[in-house]
């Protein structure tokens, strides 16, 4: 039996979906907010899940990273946001409102002001209170399509112009003790990762998304990027520098790999 955490975002839908259409009787599935399945992951309740990129690089000896996917980026996402009516060069000294959702976003906003825009703000976890209000995952995907702010900043978009890398936002991590029960796993999920986006009207049929047309929701999902190439770890690794400067994180990790 393999454990697998499953978030219940638009992002990862195609990947799920196929991953459940194989019927494996040894994969079952918990479904959870990626902060819910961080938890889960570390207090050993899940063997594999795709989890905030943010978890490996504060958990390196606990786990390994599934090579050759991920949940990332290249340029704009749609569903990472921070929007607000006023300009981002104006939000010095002003409350922003942050997700409990994921760290990574969290701590990619935080650079975001801190190293690329010099920006000092205070952070809240209650919206009442707050100038501006950064979304992630699907509430983030509404917003996108259906704003009702003066601004939209995609977080994606913005670490794309500034560092010229992907973003990374997830990464296929897998607990050590659990690598010699998972090779069968880590080769259907390669495979699916390839199959994923072949005949996403397909996808369309079994996916509702109230709000949304069937074309935008197509269209995020062929935007969303599932490798995890060089580029890609060069991006990750900067993020975690940014990370480590900024004292999120004790060090930078080396990426230690499933069949390394």
């Amino acid at each position: 039996m393999l454990t697998i955490g499953e978030i219940q975002y638009a992002n990862v839908y195609p990947i799920f979906h196929y991953l459940k259409k194989l019927n494996k009787p040894d994969y079952h599935f918990i479904k959870g907010v990626p902060s819910y399945l961080n938890k889960m992951m570390l207090e050993g309740c899940l063997d594999t899940s795709v989890l905030s990129s943010i978890v490996y690089a504060k958990n390196p000896d606990s786990f390994l990273v599934i090579p050759d996917i991920s949940i990332s980026s290249v340029g704009k996402v749609k569903s990472v946001l921070l929007l607000t009516d006023h300009e981002l060069t104006s939000l010095n000294g002003k409350t922003v409102f942050v997700t409990e959702e994921s760290g990574t976003s969290v701590i990619l906003l935080k650079i975001i002001l801190n190293k690329f825009y010099n920006i000092g703000v205070n952070f809240t976890n209650e919206e009442k209170a707050a100038d501006a209000f950064m979304y992630i995952g699907d509430k983030a995907l509404f917003s996108y399509y259906n704003n009702r702010f003066k601004y939209l900043y995609d977080l994606g978009e913005i670490w794309y112009r500034f560092t010229g890398y992907p973003f990374v936002y997830a990464l296929w991590l897998l607990r050590k003790e659990k690598v010699n029960n998972a090779y069968q796993f880590i080769n259907d999920l390669l495979l699916i990762k390839n199959l994923s986006k072949e005949n996403l009207s397909v996808l369309i049929e079994k996916y509702i998304f109230e709000g949304l047309s069937a074309y935008q929701i197509i269209d995020y999902w062929e935007i969303i990027d599932y490798n995890l190439t060089n580029k890609h770890i060069e991006g990750l690794l900067l993020f975690y520098r940014y990370a480590y400067e900024m004292s999120f994180i004790k060090r930078v990790p080396m990426l230690e790999f499933t069949g390394q």
